[in-house]
């Protein structure tokens, strides 16, 4: 071999090792990479694994919940059964999330990730409503005192939604400046025109709240109206009156005057009714029979027992008071019909005087020398007028 051809094969050859060591000094990144990436992988199989395992142990214990002896709550089955679905979609797409934030993607994919926030919303925003009204169908099937709580159900919506939608612009990037300052002109125009309706729905939150009546009481609206109510609405209640008519009362005059609920705190009712006696009437002889008609009479309980009160010594009559409870407001004017009806017959029977109204009037005879004075005195009275 020539000099110049050795020459060349060893430029050639270190050439080669040049080359050699250049791309083994250039892979050596890209092998830290793939052993990166592999791991990432291998931690988004876990996140993926751990996600489907956590949904599936949150399903078997809301389902363990739903059918074992410890779901006897009529609200807690349902909440639980609105959030069981919902709970396992947010544990599946929170391992997305995760995913997508170990092999750093969140930056490249922002579409995906406000579709997830969105999908979350949206979908504990309805779990929320229906939460809400079952809880509203809970109290209205339970304690009667939450009758009025239907009213709720639409305020409950609306709110709901209403966070849901500005929580959707928050996470769009949406600009919620115009939406705001237009929501309040709107408020401010649809204040004006529906003052009687927001006063209305003012009014019936109160009552609610303050618990004045319920559906199926017999209420006293200012001595004028009387009736039971049959139905409470956001802007109204229905009375039926004694008379079998339906009356709409605004909340906002409910709220305002006063309300007598005469079937509260308890259904039965107390009742006052004035009993007459002429006087020389023995007085236990008229306890023991106007006791004797409440206790025949059906509209009277038993218990408390009924009292006769001997109150005072009247101008004509000897003046008693029954005092006796009925079951039901609304049976009032028949029970106080049937106990006058005894307690006249019973007197009536006993010989007994139920006196009317009278006056006594006494005139004292004047002598003849008192009478001449008194004709005297007119006569110079006379004469000194004229």
């Amino acid at each position: 071999m020539s000099f110049a051809a050795g020459r060349s094969w060893l430029e050639a050859d270190g050439t080669a090792r040049a080359a050699l060591e250049a791309t083994t000094t250039e892979s050596l990144p890209f092998g830290e990479w793939a052993a990166g990436l592999e791991q990432n992988w291998l931690v988004v199989a876990l996140i993926v694994a751990g996600s489907i395992l956590l949904a599936r142990l949150v399903h078997w214990v809301s389902g363990r919940y739903l059918d074992g002896e410890h779901a006897e709550t009529t609200f807690g089955r349902a909440a639980l059964a609105e959030i069981d679905t919902p709970g396992a979609i947010t544990i599946g797409l929170l391992g997305v999330y995760l995913s997508l934030l170990v092999l750093d993607l969140l930056e490249s994919t922002p579409v995906v990730v406000g579709l997830i926030a969105t999908a979350l919303i949206v979908l504990w925003a309805r779990a929320s409503i229906r939460i809400g009204r079952r809880w509203l169908e809970f109290l209205q099937e339970g304690e009667t005192n939450y009758e009025f709580a239907p009213m709720f159900a639409n305020l409950w919506t609306v709110t709901v939604v209403a966070g849901a939608v500005l929580l959707l612009l928050s996470v769009w990037n949406l600009e919620l400046t115009p939406f705001l300052a237009s929501a309040g002109i709107l408020g401010i125009v649809v204040g004006f025109a529906a003052q009687d309706a927001i006063s209305n729905l003012i009014g019936g939150i109160a009552l609610y709240f303050d618990n004045t009546y319920k559906i199926g009481d017999v209420i006293r609206v200012e001595d004028d109206m009387r009736g039971t109510v049959t139905d409470v609405g956001i802007r109204s209640t229905t009375v039926l009156t004694e008379d079998n008519l339906l009356v709409t009362v605004p909340n906002a005059v409910l709220n305002s005057t006063q309300v007598v609920n005469e079937s509260a705190p308890q259904r039965h009712m107390r009742l006052r009714i004035p009993i007459t006696a002429a006087y020389g009437t023995d007085h236990e002889q008229v306890e023991s029979l106007v006791l004797e008609v409440c206790n025949a009479c059906p509209l009277v309980r038993d218990s408390p027992a009924p009292k006769l009160l001997f109150l005072e010594f009247g101008d004509s009559a000897l003046v008693f008071e029954l005092r006796v409870y009925i079951n039901h407001p609304l049976v009032e004017k028949r029970a106080v019909d049937r106990i006058n009806r005894g307690v006249y017959e019973a007197f009536d029977e006993a010989g007994i005087t139920i006196p009317f109204p009278q006056r006594e009037l006494s005139f004292l005879e004047a002598d003849q020398d008192s009478e001449y004075r008194f004709d005297e005195r007119l006569e110079d009275e006379s004469a000194d007028s004229a």
